[in-house]
């Protein structure tokens, strides 16, 4: 799914070179006036179509800030995907994850009941690109790593990521969404933002979103999947806290921090009850409960009183005004 063309789908193999994955700002709103507004439309693509443009930021739509150059697609209407320009050309990401730098220490070594056939079935099947009879695989495999390495161990992660690219593979991007937004900052802290693992995590979140359609339609896509899972699953299984947390990143794009801000202190209490405050998972949504809080201060009042509340109940201390 991400490698279409020799690319990053939609984006064609010299494109891709010369770009690196993206996530589009945030809107104006009509309380600041703050804003982003692209300039300018050349070197037109003739295999994808893709231009490029000067991306500004902006007041009361005034350029006051260059933000830098872009690749855009667009998908309709005011949509479009985007991917930044580099200054000099990059390796197109491999389908898979490259492993050959050393990795971090892993207490892999120390479970000699972890290697067995399932994982090894797994890879052979993603090889021939049969997706949906790896995913089950991966699944298992993970389930056995998670019952004794902790859930940011190199080893799992790695097993981690194959689970989300299998789900995009098959094209379920919602959950697929769920489990990139979880990963990618577990694999930037533990093997860093260069490392093949990172990239590839970030082109498949983009990929997913790019295949939903854009912030709106991924909220009432995780909207959808958090209903069903939650009356079948329970608030606190894992599933449910990936699709929650994402929905809460969604909804801090479609420019609404205060319900944001709600959707994650829901899901740091959750998964601080079912998985512990100081496991891997918890710690991201907390995070993301922190990145929500911080737009809540642009918003609203309502927005600014949830956010000062979130933190006093879930993060370090209130912020200063």
């Amino acid at each position: 799914m991400t490698d279409v063309r020799g690319g990053v789908y939609p984006f064609c193999r010299a494109c891709t070179a010369s770009s690196t994955a993206w996530r589009a700002p945030d809107a104006a709103t009509r309380l600041s006036g703050m804003g982003s507004r692209f300039y300018g439309h050349r070197d037109v693509c003739p295999d994808c179509g893709s231009s490029v443009r000067t991306l500004y930021s902006t007041f009361l739509l005034i350029p006051v800030a260059f933000r830098g150059r872009f690749r855009i697609i667009k998908t309709g209407g005011r949509s479009f995907v985007g991917r930044r320009l580099l200054e000099g050309p990059a390796a197109v990401p491999p389908p898979s994850p490259s492993l050959s730098a050393e990795p971090p220490p892993s207490e892999f070594k120390n479970h000699p009941e972890l290697v067995d056939a399932t994982y090894h079935e797994a890879e052979a099947r993603w090889a021939a690109t049969d997706s949906a009879g790896a995913l089950p695989l991966y699944e298992a495999s993970l389930t056995a790593c998670e019952k004794v390495l902790e859930a940011d161990d190199p080893a799992t992660l790695q097993v981690r990521l194959r689970v989300a690219q299998a789900l995009l593979a098959t094209g379920d991007y919602g959950l697929a969404i769920g489990w990139f937004e979880l990963i990618t900052p577990q694999l930037w802290r533990v093997f860093g933002s260069d490392h093949d693992l990172t990239r590839i995590a970030i082109e498949g979140v983009t990929g997913a979103r790019l295949m939903v359609g854009g912030p709106r339609e991924e909220a009432k896509l995780l909207t959808g999947l958090l209903d069903r899972d939650e009356k079948t699953l329970g608030r606190q299984h894992p599933q449910v806290l990936r699709t929650r947390a994402a929905l809460g990143e969604a909804n801090t794009y479609v420019n609404q921090p205060g319900t944001a801000v709600e959707v994650l202190e829901t899901t740091v209490a959750d998964s601080t009850e079912g998985l512990g405050a100081g496991h891997p998972d918890t710690e991201v949504f907390r995070e993301l409960l922190s990145r929500a809080c911080d737009a809540a201060d642009r918003g609203s009042k309502r927005d600014r009183e949830l956010a000062a509340a979130a933190r006093r109940r879930w993060l370090s201390a209130p912020k200063a005004d």
